[in-house]
């Protein structure tokens, strides 16, 4: 049995560098996009007004800080998993249409 002196694993501390920066600005984009899409597709509804769809919208938002949050905090590969996830809806999203 190995015992391993150093760096802590992430469930004890994560290390805020530069690329959970990136991942977490990344994951924000993508998660405004895919908030703005569904935005769009209820103000297309028939019969749906302005105030209808922003009213169903709203709670959506609140996606974009928290993807940012897990994404800076947590494991690189949760980060990794909050760009892939929305960047995969979108792109069927787009080939949808």
């Amino acid at each position: 049995m190995a015992l391993t002196i150093g760096r802590p694993s992430y469930p004890v501390a994560v290390a805020v560098d530069g690329w959970h920066w990136a991942a977490a600005a990344l994951a924000a984009l993508l998660l405004t996009v895919l908030v703005l899409l569904r935005y769009d597709s209820l103000r297309e509804r028939a019969g749906w007004t302005l105030r209808m769809a922003s009213k169903r919208a709203l709670p959506l938002a609140l996606i974009i800080p928290a993807g940012f949050v897990a994404a800076l905090l947590l494991p690189l590969w949760v980060g990794g998993i909050l760009i892939v996830a929305p960047l995969i809806v979108i792109l069927i999203m787009a080939m949808a249409d």
